[in-house]
C-alpha cells in the first residue's frame, strides 16, 4: 500500500479552507436579516416574511454545520497522515534492526 502523505495533508488544508469560507458566509449572512414589513403589512406578506426568515436562519445554521464538519475532516486528514508517517518510521526502524 502506498500513501501520499503530502497529498493527504493538502486535502486536509483544502478542508480547512472550505471551513473558513463557510464561516465567512455564515458570518456575513448572520449580520443581515430580512426586515419586518419589507413585503408589506398584509397577511400573505407577513407569512412570506416568516418563511424567508426561517430559511435565512436555516442557511446560517447549515453553514455553521458545514464549517464544523469541514474543520473536523481537516483535523482527521492531518491526524491520519501523521499516523502513516509514524507507522512508516516504526516499520523502517524495525527493518533496520533486523538487518
Amino acid at each position: 500500500m502506498q500513501v501520499d502523505v503530502d497529498e493527504m495533508r493538502s486535502g486536509a488544508n483544502r478542508s480547512y479552507n472550505a471551513a473558513s469560507f463557510a464561516m465567512e458566509g455564515a458570518d456575513a449572512l448572520s449580520r443581515v436579516n430580512p426586515a419586518s414589513g419589507i413585503f408589506g403589512a398584509f397577511p400573505a406578506a407577513e407569512s412570506f416574511h416568516g418563511a424567508l426568515s426561517e430559511a435565512h436562519s436555516d442557511h446560517v445554521k447549515r453553514l455553521r454545520h458545514h464549517e464544523n464538519r469541514l474543520g473536523v475532516l481537516g483535523d482527521k486528514g492531518h491526524k491520519t497522515a501523521s499516523v502513516f508517517v509514524e507507522m512508516e518510521e516504526r516499520n523502517a526502524e524495525a527493518l533496520r534492526s533486523v538487518l
